[in-house]
């Protein structure tokens, strides 16, 4: 079995670093994610590739980045800014699996390492940054040459913008299921259903409720590299993207030792883009190159 490990509720970092929080308190329950501005048109059907991924189609459209000062559990990164996501994209339905990693690249990050389960069905773990961008190089090369591959489209990293936008499915509550953490067991592995449960280590994807656009494991189960590099201001406007240099890449979407709180919507986090981590991982999105 797994070594227990503490319960996360700061920034990622390397084990033996761990900070931990207060749980923030629970909003009124909310049954669904507030809606924000109708969806537009996707850019159209799922696709399924050759390494087992769907492609989710995610449509262009406008959404507030961010939360606003009185969402339990906001850092002071998350200030509100809007964005516009001017072309439409695809994202990956889950987090990259073990399977798909290991048939792109025939490596295994994550063998010998501690806080893992191994199985086709789950997140490749101790994945650093330039790992999961090299990832999707060599999986455009592999879909290019098995004439898989749209005309003009690559895969990559999301950037933050998009990461959220796709997070939120057009909902503006902290949660794409609600306003309220209470339902989280629903959608995400937590510190909740993992460490309490004894069960220390990033779940089989898509075991979780979906959200409202079908991605699943948004909240929680691993932690997710994006494009970006981080800065404490997000940037907003028409696809923002990080600052040109820095030192850390941003990470979303908390992961399965984490509460609640470090696993909303606009939680952000950071790190070393060499950084490995049992609950690091990453999705891929397909757009124009």
């Amino acid at each position: 079995m797994a070594k227990r490990v503490a319960r996360r509720t700061g920034s990622v970092r390397a084990a033996g670093a761990r900070k931990r929080a207060t749980r923030a308190a629970a909003a009124p329950r909310t049954p669904t994610g507030r809606r924000a501005r109708p969806r537009a048109a996707a850019p159209g059907p799922a696709l399924d590739n050759g390494v087992g991924m769907r492609m989710v189609p995610i449509p262009a459209g406008t959404f507030t980045m961010g939360s606003p000062r009185s969402e339990p559990g906001r850092n002071a990164d998350e200030q509100a800014v809007a964005v516009t996501i001017s072309r439409p994209f695809f994202m990956s339905a889950t987090p990259v699996t073990q399977a798909q990693w290991k048939k792109v690249t025939g490596t295994e990050p994550w063998k010998g390492e501690r806080c893992v389960e191994r199985g086709a069905a789950y997140p490749a773990v101790y994945v650093d940054w330039h790992g999961a961008v090299a990832f999707c190089k060599a999986l455009t090369a592999a879909e290019k040459k098995g004439g898989r591959l749209p005309a003009g489209m690559a895969y990559r990293l999301p950037t933050e913008a998009e990461w959220e936008y796709a997070c939120r499915a057009g909902t503006r509550t902290a949660y794409s299921f609600g306003a309220s953490p209470r339902r989280i067991g629903e959608y995400a592995w937590f510190y909740g259903n993992t460490e309490l449960a004894r069960e220390q280590y990033a779940h089989p994807v898509a075991t979780k409720k979906p959200n409202g656009w079908g991605l699943f494991d948004m909240h929680g189960n691993t932690y997710e590299w994006c494009a970006d590099w981080y800065a404490p201001r997000l940037a907003g406007g028409t696809d923002p993207v990080g600052p040109a240099k820095g030192t850390a890449k941003v990470l979303r979407g908390g992961g399965w030792g984490y509460e609640p709180p470090r696993c909303r919507s606009a939680d952000r986090n950071k790190n070393d883009p060499t950084f490995t981590d049992f609950s690091g991982g990453f999705r891929v999105v397909l757009a124009p190159a």
